[in-house]
């Protein structure tokens, strides 16, 4: 679960240092020789709000149980059954978003396969409603790829030859793909995305974006805890307990995302989801059947399974157990977001457990970065970089809240402060727990 990446331009940055009070005025460089470089050392990888995968990974390795992990991490939270949903809606594809092409989406592309072991040939079906009103199913070949998109308002499906072999449906409607139902069961894969689905159903549905063209959107509807099976937030290679605690956590912040934001979360907006959770680390990076397949695919899914319907508890309320990759041994409380701070997000030393074990150090609990002065000025708009400060509050476990630069431009002094989370997403870097030097 990490934040958008996405960098300003310099333009951006230069009406941001304006609204942030840009300070120019005559005077000659500073006297003392300014640094050509500077050396950025930061620790951890992700907002470390929550439990540090690579820290449970080391706690694990110490003895540590499940339950114990979650209780540390999660300020006393104990790990507690709930009733869960039977299935939940996962957004694969979003109208607005082609990760293959780019650009918006124009079509879905699905292909049946077969399942290991299951034998068949990978055959699907594909399921809508006639202009007429009526609901037809028609059978599509495994190994093929087909093309679901818009046409006459509605939806059909072509193959490689721009034939039609299905629809088009009634307007306004799309389609849905059966492939667990199958006889005998499919895998469906989405050749845009990578995913393999093996659980569940596939649902195509239509919606005109803001310049009056209809475009399809994908949502899977998956059994819930098989929707687990197929996350890839931490490696099967993982210590048992581990992999156990990262299940408890995953399910607590899935049922809290249906509970919050229910099942059809953005569906009035054409760039909404209509869904309950986005596949991507936007909220939980979903990689579907492929995650389950293999030695450590079978010990995560068996950590699910042995979890049953465990979830994080803070007292009666079911937390969304937010995680990220590495603390760098300290982790943050949610007050770094803007918000109060909750009590099930402590910050609190996890160090030695965040540097990992065994097989799995962790490569990102110390890391650096060099940035030469011309470079830090320019992405700020602030001729070369001559010096920077950083503020830093307690609860964010030492994580930087601000960053002053100033700088020379033209003969002139300059100085533009910034957020922690701007400076972290301009400059590359794994998290806002750093310090700069000189």
């Amino acid at each position: 679960m990490l934040v958008s990446r996405r960098v300003r331009t310099v333009a951006a940055v230069g009406a941001l240092a304006v609204a942030l009070g840009l300070l120019t005025g005559p005077g000659d460089p500073p006297a003392e020789a300014a640094p050509r470089t500077f050396t950025i050392v930061g620790g951890g990888y992700g907002h470390g709000i929550g439990m540090s995968q690579y820290g449970a990974h080391g706690m694990a390795l110490r003895g540590a149980s499940a339950g114990r992990i979650i209780s540390y991490y999660y300020g006393g939270a104990q790990a507690r059954p709930a009733t869960l949903p039977a299935t939940i809606r996962v957004g694969l594809l979003q109208a607005d978003h082609d990760p293959s092409a780019g650009g918006r989406l124009g079509r879905v592309l699905v292909k049946g396969i077969e399942v290991p072991g299951k034998g068949g040939s990978g055959r699907f079906s594909v399921s809508g409603v006639t202009p007429g009103g009526r609901t037809v199913r028609r059978g599509l070949s495994g190994h093929t790829t087909f093309s679901i998109k818009p046409e006459s308002g509605g939806t059909s499906v072509f193959d490689l030859s721009r034939r039609r072999v299905f629809g088009p449906t009634r307007a306004g409607t799309g389609v849905v793909v059966r492939f667990q139902t199958a006889l005998p069961p499919a895998r469906l894969s989405l050749p845009q995305t990578g995913q393999q689905l093996r659980w569940g159903r596939l649902d195509v549905h239509l919606v005109r974006d803001n310049r009056g063209v209809t475009r399809p959107r994908a949502v899977a509807v998956i059994p819930f805890n098989r929707y687990l099976r197929g996350l890839a937030e931490v490696p099967g290679s993982f210590a048992n307990e581990a992999l156990r605690a990262q299940a408890i956590a995953a399910r607590s912040f899935a049922l809290v995302a249906v509970r919050s934001r229910t099942q059809r979360w953005g569906y009035g907006r054409w760039d909404g989801c209509d869904c309950a959770l986005y596949a991507t680390v936007r909220d939980q990076h979903y990689a579907g059947y492929a995650k389950e397949q293999g030695y450590y695919g079978s010990r995560w899914v068996a950590a699910v399974r042995g979890t049953g319907s465990l979830v994080v508890r803070y007292g009666s309320r079911v937390v969304q157990a937010f995680y990220s990759s590495s603390s760098g041994g300290y982790t943050s409380s949610n007050a770094q977001w803007g918000s109060s701070p909750l009590p099930w997000f402590p910050s609190r030393s996890d160090d030695p457990y965040d540097r990992g074990g065994g097989a799995h150090r962790n490569p990102n609990f110390r890391w650096k970065k060099t940035v030469s002065a011309a470079a830090l000025g320019a992405r700020l708009g602030i001729g070369t970089a001559t010096r920077v400060r950083e503020t830093k509050l307690p609860s964010w476990g030492g994580r930087v809240s601000r960053v002053t630069v100033e700088g020379v431009k033209g003969g002139r002094r300059t100085s533009v402060t910034v957020t922690g989370t701007w400076f972290r997403k301009a400059y590359g870097l794994k998290s806002t727990k750093f310090h700069i030097s000189p």
